[in-house]
């Protein structure tokens, strides 16, 4: 024989060869021997039991060394072995899912001689389902199905071995701590919240509470941030809300320990923080009614002109609906953290021995506010036509400054004055002098610099200039407030520090407050017209 022939005879052998070896693997199932393939085509399904979940009284599932066991008790489902841990219904629910319908996508004649070789004398999974009816079905299975998926597996009537469908497996494949009912974390409106505390063993506390008109520091601004300094920050109201979103939809990860008996194991006896929130929601019975108009307070701290409407208040369109008092019902959640664990905090409610695991990122965003961030960084902020006046005093300038309105007025065809309304004309004076329509804008001018002042970093204490007297105080003139605030000499290059009614913690750019310095100066003039 040639050697070309040789050759060629060979190729033809391997060829052969390699035939048989894709048929073994397709059709053959685990284990190397084949057997009579019945309703396999591709693509088909084949129903193996049907059943009325809502009949199904006891569940048992053997997967493995581990064990699971569910029973009905009247309408609530409990372990079997555990009749006091409450489990979730919806968890249960998706769990009986699984048997409303169990699929197979072919199956092989049955031989109790070959169970073996299908992982089926010795089942990785064992499933038994009891009606109450008194009807109980089982399954069995076995290894894992080539190419198709699934399990080759055992119905009630061990007549074929079906390739029963992978998502059998996957649903009964559970942890059974996810089937307990977790501790409620209530969903909270950030509106609704009246209180919040962050006590933390190390690093600072975080105080912050709704206050009334008269405790307000920054008027448009009902909360105040009372921790970690002792005077009260104002909140800023567009990072005030990002704030308290982290506090508003809790959510608990996996379940560790149901009960726990020993919370130290956890760092939770002496938990590093305990957050505390305070809230209030609508009484049984009682629904808030939208108001789409928004009934919210005009806010004066985004539009920085002292002559024009705030622009942030328009997050007020997005405010929950008002809830009167009366049917306010006030609740509280304590939540304490304890130990770290890779990207996860051990934590649980107080007054549970329920201990749960919660990220990284959601337990540092409630633990580690700083209130500088949160606070509302304007100097003052309130607008010129929302105060009665104020006063200035910078070396030996002093102004005084009062609004009156009053209505403006049209004359009609008959030459009558006809109110108009809505419309609110102002008075100014400076230092007892009338300020004229032509002057009114230059006068507005330095008040429109002085509300564009903000904090710009935290003062040190380590800094401590010889001259204490200010380089500019204002006193501004609210309807029922006073508020002061004096700049006051720091570096002598950069900065003054800020005392606005004794919270002297922030300073401001040095070179803006020279120019509003100089800028009620020029208008001091208009005071001697």
């Amino acid at each position: 024989m040639s050697k070309q022939k040789k050759n060629l005879l060979t190729l033809l052998i391997l060829f052969a060869l390699l035939a048989v070896v894709l048929a073994l693997y397709f059709f053959v199932p685990r284990g190397g021997n084949s057997g009579t393939e019945e309703d396999s085509d591709a693509g088909e399904t084949i129903t193996v039991d049907t059943i009325d979940t809502g009949s199904i009284v006891r569940l048992r599932v053997k997967n493995g060394d581990k064990e699971l066991a569910l029973e009905k008790k009247g309408k609530e489902w409990r372990f079997g072995d555990r009749g006091d841990i409450p489990l979730d219904e919806e968890a249960v629910s998706g769990l009986l899912s699984a048997f409303e319908t169990v699929k197979a996508t072919g199956s092989l004649s049955y031989d109790p001689d070959r169970l073996s070789e299908y992982g089926l004398d010795k089942p990785s999974m064992s499933i038994t389902v009891e009606t109450s009816d008194g009807r109980e079905y089982a399954y069995s299975l076995g290894a894992g199905v080539p190419v198709k998926g699934g399990y080759y597996g055992l119905a009630s009537k061990p007549d074929k071995i079906y390739f029963l469908e992978q998502s059998l497996y996957d649903k009964m494949d559970i942890n059974y701590k996810s089937l307990i009912k977790k501790d409620d974390l209530p969903e909270i409106e950030e509106d609704y919240m009246t209180y919040l505390h962050v006590d933390n063993q190390k690093g600072e506390d975080f105080e912050a509470k709704t206050v009334s008109e008269k405790e307000q520091v920054a008027s448009y601004s009902s909360w105040n941030i009372t921790k970690p300094y002792e005077k009260p920050l104002g909140t800023s109201i567009k990072d005030w809300k990002t704030t308290l979103g982290y506090f508003s939809a809790l959510t608990f990860d996996e379940l560790v320990e149901y009960g726990s008996k020993n919370p130290a194991k956890y760092g939770l006896d002496k938990p590093a923080s305990a957050i505390t929130v305070r809230y209030y929601s609508a009484k049984d019975g009682y629904k808030p009614e939208e108001d789409s108009q928004g009934d919210a307070q005009d806010d004066a701290s985004g539009e920085k002109d002292a002559g024009t409407e705030n622009s942030e208040d328009s997050a007020s369109s997005d405010s929950a609906p008002e809830i009167p008092e009366q049917y306010r019902q006030y609740k509280t959640v304590h939540l304490l953290v304890g130990n770290k664990k890779g990207e996860e905090y051990y934590v649980c409610l107080k007054g549970s021995r329920n201990v749960y695991t919660m990220s990284q990122a959601v337990v540092e965003n409630m633990t580690k506010l700083d209130a500088y961030t949160a606070m509302d960084h304007s100097v003052y902020a309130t607008l010129a036509t929302d105060i009665k006046g104020y006063e200035v005093r910078c070396g030996k300038t002093k102004l005084k400054v009062t609004r009156t309105p009053v209505e403006d007025t049209e004359q009609n065809d008959s030459g009558t004055d006809t109110t108009m309304k809505n419309k609110e004309q102002n008075i100014w004076k400076l230092n007892g002098k009338q300020i004229s329509a032509e002057d009114e804008q230059d006068f507005l001018t330095p008040y429109s610099s002085a509300y564009l002042l903000e904090f710009t970093s935290k003062a040190k204490s380590s800094v401590r200039p010889a001259d204490k007297k200010p380089v500019l105080t204002i006193v501004y003139h609210e309807e029922k407030r006073d508020v002061t605030v004096k700049y006051l000499p720091y570096d002598g290059t950069n900065f003054y520090r800020v005392d606005k009614d004794g919270m002297d913690y922030f300073l401001v750019d040095k070179r803006s407050v020279d120019d509003v310095i100089a800028k009620f100066r020029g208008i001091e003039k208009l005071g001697e017209k």
